[in-house]
């Protein structure tokens, strides 16, 4: 599996990530309820797993219907930053990801509270600059793949992250991205 993820919120990144076989999951945080179809299956075609990121589309209800819906349309993996909606996305067979802002030790103690109480598949920690400590605290406590995403603005930092035994990082820019094709 990757351990790079092309996050893409145009059609210019979806056309790039796509039809780069090094990528074989798509990080999506664009489109709506008339869209998202046609965007996940293009993903599809391309034999890519779709992880959408639910908060980034509009005009989907963040709840059981709106969940059903995207199953049935093909979403692979949900990101959402609201934990409460981890149980109904576990319930559709989709795999959930719950979105994290790690800001001060409070939103780290109240991270770890939420994967104990909500148990999604994975997190996505944001941003990607959090201190060393705060990766092996998630780790140590989560129990379930780490990710990381937002502010990967060098190579560096991407590689220095994964380094550290994170499972995958989320990269917006094509400039990094093509560094790891």
């Amino acid at each position: 599996e990757d351990r790079i993820i092309p996050s893409v919120s145009n059609l210019d990144q979806l056309r790039y990530a796509v039809e780069k076989k090094t990528f074989s999951c798509i990080m999506l945080k664009m489109g709506d309820i008339n869209s998202i179809g046609k965007l996940s299956a293009y993903i599809h075609k391309y034999h890519k797993t779709v992880m959408l990121h639910i908060d980034s589309v509009k005009g989907i209800s963040k709840d059981r219907a709106g969940i059903h819906y995207l199953k049935r349309i093909g979403i692979d993996a949900i990101i959402t930053m609201k934990s409460q909606n981890i149980r109904m996305i576990k319930e559709e067979g989709i795999y959930a990801i719950l979105g994290t802002f790690l800001v001060d030790s409070s939103s780290l103690s109240l991270t770890i509270q939420n994967i104990h109480g909500n148990k999604p598949d994975a997190i996505i920690a944001m941003p990607m600059t959090i201190p060393d400590s705060v990766y092996e605290t998630l780790r140590q406590n989560a129990g379930i793949p780490v990710m990381a995403g937002g502010l990967g603005v060098n190579k560096e930092i991407i590689d220095h992250v994964l380094d550290l035994g994170i499972r995958a990082c989320a990269v917006t820019d094509r400039n990094i991205l093509v560094q790891y094709e």
